[in-house]
C-alpha cells in the first residue's frame, strides 16, 4: 500500500509491503525492516492505536478522514494522507501498461509469480511520488519488460500477464 503524506517540509511518500516500508523524500529513498524498530502493536481498548517500540516508547496515533496525527516521545505531528493505487480495475488486456512517463523503482513480481486481485506487482515513480501498480486480476506473470531503474513513457508495456482461476477453498 502506498502512501503520500504531506508535511510541513518536504512532501513524503511511504511505501508499506508486509514488514518492509519504503520512505521517500525529496530525491532519497530509505528502505525500512519494521521488526527492526517496532516490538509490536498494543491491542485497542477504546485507546488510540498504539504501537510499541524497541525502544520501549509507545508511538500513539490517530486517523480522521485524510489526515493522520502521531504522537511519539512528547511531540506531535500531523500529515494529509493520500493512497496512490493503480488497480487497473476493469482491465482484460494481458498486457500492463504504464499509466504515465516515469521510473520503475520496484519491481515486486517475478516470471512465474502467481497474484490475486490487488497485489503490488511494481512501483512506477512519477512526479515524485510512487505509484504501485496492482494485479488487475488473479494473474500468473508471464514476461516482465522492463528493469528495475528503466525509464518508461506513458502506455509502454511493462508486464505480461495471464489470467489463472483460484482454487475455491
Amino acid at each position: 500500500m502506498d502512501f503520500l503524506f504531506e508535511t510541513k517540509s518536504k512532501p513524503a511518500s511511504v511505501h508499506v509491503d508486509g514488514n518492509s516500508i519504503r520512505v521517500r523524500i525529496g530525491n532519497e529513498s530509505f528502505p525500512i525492516q519494521m521488526d527492526t524498530f517496532v516490538e509490536g502493536f498494543k491491542a485497542k481498548d477504546n485507546q488510540l492505536p498504539t504501537v510499541q517500540m524497541k525502544d520501549g516508547s509507545l508511538l500513539k496515533f490517530l486517523k480522521i478522514k485524510n489526515q493522520i496525527f502521531f504522537h511519539w516521545k512528547g511531540e506531535t505531528w500531523s500529515a494529509k494522507l493520500t493512497e496512490r493505487n493503480y488497480e487497473m480495475a476493469g482491465q482484460t488486456s494481458p498486457e500492463i501498461k504504464s499509466p504515465m512517463p516515469g521510473k520503475v523503482v520496484q519491481i515486486s513480481t517475478k516470471v512465474g509469480s502467481e497474484h490475486r486481485v490487488g497485489e503490488t506487482l511494481l512501483i512506477l515513480e512519477a512526479m515524485k511520488m510512487e505509484n504501485a501498480i496492482k494485479a488487475p486480476y488473479p494473474c500468473r506473470v508471464e514476461e516482465i519488460r522492463k528493469e528495475q531503474g528503466a525509464l518508461v513513457q506513458q502506455d509502454e508495456v511493462l508486464l505480461i500477464l495471464h489470467r489463472i482461476e483460484l482454487e475455491k477453498t
